[in-house]
């Protein structure tokens, strides 16, 4: 099941995925693959977490007329995953969706120039 959230940034699309990018650069060797990319428009990764789910992750930077929205999808999978979804009935999609908003919040502030990260990270399932 897909998670999707979509926050409104005020810069250029080009400042967004340079911060992005850079970001992306910094995590762990192995934690993530790029699957495709498309400077300043599109950027799909396949992520490994912690708990050993695997989910899709897309970026969309979308220019609009004052601002540029920026649109994360992300779609878990695995048996882990369809588990703790039988178990939680449906709900654990709750931490996902706000990995995603903590994860465009802190991208907000570092491409905004606000001090420090804006939210801390989710709950762990």
């Amino acid at each position: 099941m897909a998670v999707e959230k979509a926050f409104a940034i005020n810069a250029e699309p080009s400042k967004i995925w340079d911060v992005l990018t850079s970001e992306i650069n910094l995590a762990e060797q192995g934690v993530y693959e790029v699957e495709e990319s498309i400077v300043n428009e599109y950027l799909a990764l396949r992520v490994r977490f912690q708990d050993g789910i695997e989910a899709h992750i897309s970026y969309r930077l979308i220019p609009r007329d004052d601002h540029t929205e920026v649109v994360a999808t992300m779609h878990p999978e695995g048996m882990r995953y369809a588990i703790f979804q039988m178990i939680t009935f449906g709900r654990s999609n709750i931490n996902y969706e706000l990995g995603l908003v903590v994860g465009l919040a802190n991208l907000k502030a570092a491409v905004e120039g606000n001090e420090g990260p804006l939210l801390k990270d989710a709950p762990a399932d």
